[in-house]
């Protein structure tokens, strides 16, 4: 990583920290001396967000079956000249040994490592070209061989379904910790110590 970056990282995650504390001392004083002020205040802050809305218009089938089919001899056509483009650019056209040096470099990643990646990508990209190649094939050649697949293939699975227990509110962490206010400010303040401590003696020792 580039050592410019690096340093912004590190200094961007101690401020963080910095300042994590110092809200934890806060509101560690707060649960000790006037939890019931933190807890008006909480109520104020709280607002429920759903994201059901923003599913809803995610969570829409979008069919454009139709619309292949009506021009299925340009859209076989482009996808095999897509799909025969990747054939081309990850086998004749890619030197792999070069690729692997250029992105260990690039990333500061071993070579081996990239290596394995690059082998990764490649098979994945090669299969899906393949895949593409049948597919344009069978709609230019045969298309209501590839329709009966499509209809047997073809399964909707809801987004807002399978999100539907997030949209829960629970509120029992905050019931808990304001029925043992003290103790939890208690633990809070001790922790954020613990934190500005240790950040403290690590700008000293190595600033």
């Amino acid at each position: 990583m580039n050592p410019v970056v690096e340093s912004l990282l590190l200094r961007s995650a101690i401020l963080f920290l910095l300042v994590g504390s110092l809200a934890g001392l806060v509101v560690g004083a707060l649960l000790i001396s006037s939890p019931q002020r933190l807890r008006s205040a909480g109520n104020i802050l709280n607002r429920w967000v759903s994201t059901r809305q923003l599913n809803k218009s995610l969570d829409r089938n979008v069919v454009l079956d139709s619309w292949l089919y009506r021009y299925r001899r340009a859209s076989a056509w482009l996808i095999l000249l897509g799909s025969g483009y990747i054939l081309y650019a990850f086998t004749i056209d890619l030197d792999r040994a070069v690729a692997v040096i250029e992105l260990s470099k690039r990333f500061t990643l071993p070579t081996d490592l990239v290596g394995a990646l690059l082998d990764a990508l490649v098979l994945i990209a090669l299969l899906g070209a393949l895949l593409a190649v049948f597919v344009g094939l069978f709609l230019l050649l045969r298309p209501s061989l590839l329709w009966n697949f499509e209809q047997g293939a073809n399964r909707w699975l809801s987004l807002r379904q399978a999100l539907k227990p997030l949209e829960i509110q629970r509120g029992g962490a905050d019931e808990f910790i304001f029925k043992y206010a003290r103790r939890a400010g208690i633990a809070l303040m001790v922790g954020s110590l613990y934190t500005l401590v240790l950040l403290s003696f690590w700008l000293v020792r190595f600033h």
